[in-house]
Formats: C-alpha cells, sequence, structure tokens
C-alpha cells in the first residue's frame, strides 16, 4: 500500500511541468513598462466609447483602440499619469508588445464616428 506522500512524489515532475508552463507567460506580463505607451485594460463589458470616456477623464491620450473593446493603447509619461488611469478604471497596465502586440488594435482616428459614439450611420 502506497502513502499519499508516495503519490504525490511520483506526480511532482507533472505537477513542475504544469506550474512551469501555467507561470511563465504570467512572469511576461509582470515585466516593467518601457517606452512611453501602455495597453490599458479595462473591465470586461466596455465598449470602446466606455475606454475613451476613462482615457479622457484620466488626462491620457488615447493612441488607439486595443485587440479587444476594452483595451485601449495610451501615452504616459510618468507614474502618475499610470495611476490616473487606474483611478479611471483601468484594472490592468501592461506593455502593449508584451504578448507580440496581440493587444494591439486598430487606430482610433480609423474607427467610423459611429463606433465611438454607439450610433448608427
Amino acid at each position: 500500500m502506497t502513502t499519499n506522500a508516495g503519490n504525490i512524489s511520483a506526480f511532482a515532475p507533472l505537477i513542475l511541468i504544469g506550474l512551469a508552463v501555467v507561470c511563465t507567460p504570467l512572469l511576461c506580463l509582470a515585466e516593467p513598462l518601457r517606452g512611453d505607451q501602455v495597453a490599458a485594460i479595462f473591465p470586461p463589458g466596455w465598449s470602446e466609447r466606455d475606454v475613451l470616456l476613462a482615457s479622457a477623464q484620466a488626462g491620457q491620450n488615447l493612441v488607439r483602440f486595443g485587440a479587444l473593446p476594452n483595451v485601449g493603447i495610451v501615452e504616459f509619461s510618468s507614474q502618475a499619469d499610470l495611476e490616473s488611469l487606474r483611478a479611471a478604471g483601468a484594472l490592468l497596465l501592461l506593455d502593449p508588445q508584451v504578448l507580440g502586440g496581440c493587444l494591439i488594435g486598430a487606430e482610433a482616428s480609423a474607427l467610423p464616428p459611429s463606433q465611438l459614439t454607439g450610433t448608427a450611420s
């Protein structure tokens, strides 16, 4: 009869590999911001209009919308700018290039006004 400790030690290599697979991409998200742009990730369900309004409320320049409607690429110049984005509702502030540019979407000026206002043109 085997003990629980024996069962756990038998699966230890698999557990370690699983943790490495899950945690390694998360370490990329924790790297410091470089450059003058940040991907501000707002709550799920926010529209591009909400992101635009929150960026304006924070006094920040929205460069482009992200790949998802609740992501905005914003210019920043100081830590205070990042804090103002958090105060406006940003849940995460990440380097836009961290995930291979997957957070970057269309330029804000490339979208039709109806997409920003929520009205049909």
